[in-house]
């Protein structure tokens, strides 16, 4: 039977080193790496794809989290919490989602543990499963843009998981750390038909594009000619935010009329007015509703004020696109 595949992950190099020493010599179990910090742990998972991951409390309560958390569904790996410290005694067993070691625990306790998360069926909080996107002749003149922030990693995963290769060129702004721009985009990537890059200048939306701003130094924003060309650029942070879900929106109100868009889980109202501003221009909105959302913030502000046409489950929200992109608007350039 394989030995079982282990990354072990805390800021304490103490913790660290006591944890591997009671893990090394055990049969069925092999430690392939140690990690820092959470950047590095991302790093790590995406390149030796652990079967189960020892990762710090701590690292648990970060925005990029989230990403990291999408990352071990992508792989299919579970992950173990670390304690800072044994519990105290008199509090009884801890009830926690997952498992929780510590560095006093020994070899047996430990690999139990482990065992313990690899017997769950999947990693916790993954994207459910998409409703089967329709097939269509989608329409050449179409754009779609997305923005999400608390929980979007595992919502866009779910909804550009639907897309074709062919899809609509799409831009995406999604709420997450600095360092891990890279990272999600790497994960999207891996998991989509599409091409999915980074955003950038001069960057042309094609046909089988998604680009995603994410932790950037400046807003993405689309310019209009011949091509939908992108521009990052620096500024003040807009609605709280940098990059904003709002000034991407508001970008495309020029060509509102071939715009999909649809604003998914996240906090604040980042993207309500924006979106508000393209369905007054004749684009198609949509929102994911309250039951589905980690956090309905962005999406219940914009169903308040008037701007979602279309509240839908998570699950559906990507067929919903893709269908609204088949509604070729008559007399509409192309984009190229």
């Amino acid at each position: 039977m394989p030995s079982v595949k282990l990354l072990v992950a805390t800021s304490s190099a103490v913790t660290r080193g006591r944890l591997i020493k009671a893990l090394s010599d055990h049969p069925g179990l092999t430690v392939i790496g140690s990690a820092a910090d959470l950047s590095e742990t991302y790093t790590l998972a995406e390149a030796m794809e652990p079967d189960v991951v020892l990762v710090a409390q701590e690292y648990t309560t970060v925005p990029e989290w989230d990403c990291m958390r999408s990352l071990f569904y992508a792989l299919d790996a579970r992950w173990v919490g670390i304690l800072p410290a044994p519990p105290a005694a008199a509090a009884g067993p801890a009830r926690t989602e997952v498992p929780m070691v510590h560095s006093g625990m020994t070899g047996p306790q430990l690999f139990a543990a482990i065992e313990q998360a690899r017997s769950v069926g999947r990693t916790a909080a993954g994207p459910g499963q998409a409703v089967p996107a329709p097939d269509l002749r989608l329409g050449r003149d179409r754009l779609v843009l997305i923005g999400a922030s608390t929980g979007g990693v595992d919502a866009l995963l779910s909804v550009l998981a639907a897309f074709p290769q062919d899809c609509p060129p799409t831009a995406v702004v999604q709420h997450t750390g600095r360092n891990f721009s890279d990272s999600l985009i790497r994960l999207l990537d891996r998991r989509c038909k599409a091409t999915v890059l980074p955003a950038h200048n001069g960057l042309i939306l094609r046909q089988g594009t998604i680009c995603v701003a994410a932790g950037s130094e400046g807003h993405l924003r689309l310019s209009h000619g011949d091509a939908i060309r992108c521009t990052v650029s620096p500024g003040p942070p807009v609605s709280g935010h940098m990059p904003s879900v709002d000034e991407l929106f508001r970008s495309a109100v020029p060509v509102a009329n071939r715009v999909v868009a649809a604003l998914l889980t996240g906090m604040g109202r980042d993207g309500a007015a924006g979106l508000l501003e393209l369905r007054s221009g004749g684009a198609t909105t949509l929102a994911q509703d309250e039951g589905s959302s980690v956090v309905y913030g962005m999406p219940g502000a914009a169903w308040d004020m008037g701007a979602v046409q279309q509240r839908l489950p998570l699950q559906k929200i990507g067929a919903e696109i893709l269908r609204a992109c088949a509604q070729v608007s008559e007399g509409s350039s192309v984009v190229r």
